[in-house]
């Protein structure tokens, strides 16, 4: 590795003792730890709980999806023995109803525990659970030992359950149209997304079917504006019950509107924007859980099935897809011409790479042998285009983890003169395919945050332009294209 390691100085970098840790780490023979140790080092310096990215659970502190594994605990300040509730929920974090719980619990602070089962697009799940929800349903919950699924009946049962943790349904003497109301808003949400599924999924009928979602969501916006003005929310300045029902879907609305059918639905309801951003701002059990939209409109078809795109939607998708440099260096600012925004986020661009960087050196060990799959065998097993649960990763382990320190020290540097040489130039263009089939497998908020995935994706295609140099890169990235489509 050329140079001696890296701090951010007024622009500069400069040699520091976290930086110097990565760039020995950079040896092929050096162990993880250290690149580990070196990436934590160097976040201290900036005040990053490197932790966190590193995989250090808090069951107390904010919920951070990617440190979530099966038996996962959620405490907020109480005791294991106080735990009452039982989340089975998908791991992937593609569930919107599975979502919903996760809302409900984090916003109530009700302690929890998380097993993890798989939706059936992405896995088999495991007998036990079988055993207890013949269905294979998710979400599931067992609350004092009896199992329960579907969520709103879930959801209605842990308001009755836990009546001293936050309320989330309006008292009747304070409020006596709560029940009838709460029913409508209720059955608008369903009504809302039986138009959305007809609007993605049907091949025929397209402009009838948008002007039905459209008349779906103007419903939706009239109830937020008509009902109470007091605040955001569908009922005043607290978010309710049907709030936490409804956002996840419409988080996956706003999506697959602008991937498929290049429609912006918060620009063209106000009252929805303010609604979703007022979730951005103050729930933040919503800002950590939500998805950006390539996540979400590549976890949507093995879920419900294939969507029909529309003239106008191709800038968006190659948008949103990494395809028109939107996954290039320097990662552009989302501003009022991008379909996506990340309103939310305080980060700065250094924090996002350090997160990036130590979550791949967290689990560089296993991400390497993730990544050859990219050129080993992948028999189709499941119904998830980009899960392969059951392939055959490829050779080249020592070349891919030496791949994935220098990608570590770009993140963290901003360095691009690399010293790729151990990385013979026979087995460059599988290392390349390896990392990009890694790229294109990174899940928010499974893996990291938003800003973080913005990052490693656009650090991953100069790494590989770095190794490849730049006319080999952009023909086999057209190549790439072609399978990710």
């Amino acid at each position: 590795m050329k140079g001696v390691g890296f701090c951010v100085s007024g622009g500069r970098w400069h040699s520091s003792r976290g930086g110097r840790k990565v760039s020995a780490a950079m040896n092929p023979d050096a162990s993880w730890d250290l690149v580990r140790e070196g990436v934590r080092d160097f976040g201290a310096q900036y005040g990053v709980d490197v932790g966190a990215f590193l995989g250090e659970e808090n069951p107390n502190g904010v919920l951070r999806p990617a440190n979530t594994k099966d038996g996962s605990v959620r405490l907020f300040g109480r005791k294991e023995e106080d735990i009452r509730v039982t989340l089975y929920r998908d791991p992937a974090y593609w569930c919107p109803y599975c979502q919903r719980m996760t809302l409900q619990l984090e916003h109530k602070r009700i302690p929890y525990r998380m097993r993890m089962i798989n939706m059936r697009c992405y896995g088999p799940k495991p007998e036990y659970y079988l055993e207890k929800v013949p269905s294979g349903l998710l979400p599931a919950v067992e609350l004092n030992g009896k199992f329960i699924t579907e969520s709103v009946d879930i959801m209605f049962l842990i308001e009755s359950s836990f009546p001293e943790f936050k309320p989330l349904l309006p008292e009747e003497e304070s409020r006596p149209d709560a029940p009838n109301l709460t029913r409508a808003l209720m059955s608008l949400e369903r009504d809302c997304f039986g138009l959305w599924c007809q609007w993605m999924f049907r091949p025929f009928g397209s402009e009838s079917n948008k002007r039905a979602f459209r008349r779906g969501l103007d419903a939706w916006s009239q109830a937020l504006e008509k009902i109470d003005r007091s605040g955001p929310f569908l009922l005043g300045a607290e978010a309710c019950l049907v709030d936490l029902m409804a956002i996840p879907f419409f988080e996956r609305y706003t999506a697959t509107a602008v991937y498929w059918k290049g429609f912006r639905i918060r620009e063209e309801y106000p009252a929805i924007d303010r609604w979703m951003a007022a979730f951005e701002d103050k729930i933040e059990a919503f800002r950590v859980t939500k998805a950006d939209f390539y996540s979400t409109v590549h976890d949507i078809p093995p879920q419900y099935g294939n969507a029909f795109s529309e003239e106008g939607s191709e800038e968006f998708r190659r948008f949103v897809d990494g395809l028109d440099g939107s996954w290039t260096l320097p990662v552009s600012a989302l501003d009022e011409n991008y379909p996506e925004e990340d309103r939310s986020a305080k980060t700065t661009e250094l924090e996002y790479r350090i997160e990036a960087a130590a979550s791949v050196a967290r689990n560089a060990e296993k991400i390497a042998r993730f990544a050859l799959r990219g050129i080993g065998k992948r028999p189709r097993t499941v119904t998830a285009p980009l899960a392969d649960p059951d392939a055959t990763p490829g050779n080249h382990i020592a070349e891919v983890e030496h791949a994935l320190r220098l990608l570590i020290l770009l993140l963290i540097s901003g360095d691009q003169d690399l010293d790729t040489s151990p990385i013979e130039a026979s087995k460059r263009t599988e290392v390349a395919t390896s990392l990009a089939y890694m790229r294109d497998r990174i899940g928010v908020p499974r893996d990291m945050s938003f800003g973080s995935a913005r990052q490693l994706r656009a650090h991953i295609n100069r790494f590989n332009e770095i190794l490849l140099g730049s006319s080999a890169w952009e023909k086999l990235s057209s190549n790439l294209e072609v399978e990710k489509a």
